[in-house]
């Protein structure tokens, strides 16, 4: 009876995970055609664009890129332990430099591990080409760049699945103040229909299909 009871829980949990509520996505490790969800850690993005900003960009962008990747609904997704994340940073762990022996251990119960690096956001002049829309755009642009560096840990030694520069440029209005905005101003809506937020939400969406691409074609390719 209690195995009973308990497969029917496990089934009415995997069927409402692949429902509305995409917080279930962290709690079900089956896909809803039964197949097994890839087992991924997803640490903070490391923020080094120096951008000088009202809130934390780490912080909104690991948390869209967290959102996006739930939703769909493809891999089963744990939020790495910030304060494990304190320690490597403490021990000068960089997931982005040759020395990689470590995050096999540090990660040991995950088959995948993403490592994102935000490296530019820079609101800058666009550059003119003189042609007839360029009267009616704005004469600024917002550029972005973030490094992607994600392994494969199911093996002896961490594999490299995909490592790149994600590198977009958005409109933005030239009067623009980055400093000036509300630290919780990127929880709000107004903000995402912003051409602020509307450019992180295009370029996470970006990120985060190329982080899911990769990790379901290395997945796949071991299936077979």
């Amino acid at each position: 009876m209690l195995q009973a009871f308990m497969w029917m829980v496990f089934l009415y949990i995997t069927a409402f995970g692949c429902g509305q509520n995409h917080s279930l996505s962290y709690i079900t490790p089956f896909r809803c055609d039964d197949r097994a969800k890839p087992i991924v850690a997803l640490p903070p993005v490391y923020d080094k664009s120096c951008a000088e900003i009202g809130w934390s960009l780490s912080e909104e962008f690991t948390d869209h890129i967290k959102e996006i990747l739930v939703k769909r609904h493809n891999m089963y997704l744990h939020a790495f332990d910030a304060a494990n994340m304190v320690t490597f940073h403490k021990k000068q762990k960089n997931p982005f430099s040759l020395d990689i022996g470590w995050i096999k251990e540090a990660f040991k119960n995950y088959e995948f591990v993403i490592f994102t690096e935000l490296i530019e956001h820079e609101v800058h002049t666009k550059v003119s080409y003189e042609g007839f829309f360029d009267n009616f755009m704005p004469s600024s642009e917002l550029s972005l760049t973030m490094r992607i560096r994600i392994f494969d840990i199911r093996f002896a030694k961490p594999r490299v699945v995909l490592q790149e520069l994600v590198q977009q440029s958005y409109p933005v209005p030239k009067s623009i103040h980055l400093n000036d905005l509300n630290p919780e101003q990127w929880k709000k809506m107004s903000f995402h229909v912003s051409p602020l937020g509307f450019a992180h939400s295009q370029f996470i969406k970006k990120v985060s299909a190329r982080i899911e691409e990769y990790i379901l074609l290395s997945r796949d390719s071991t299936l077979n």
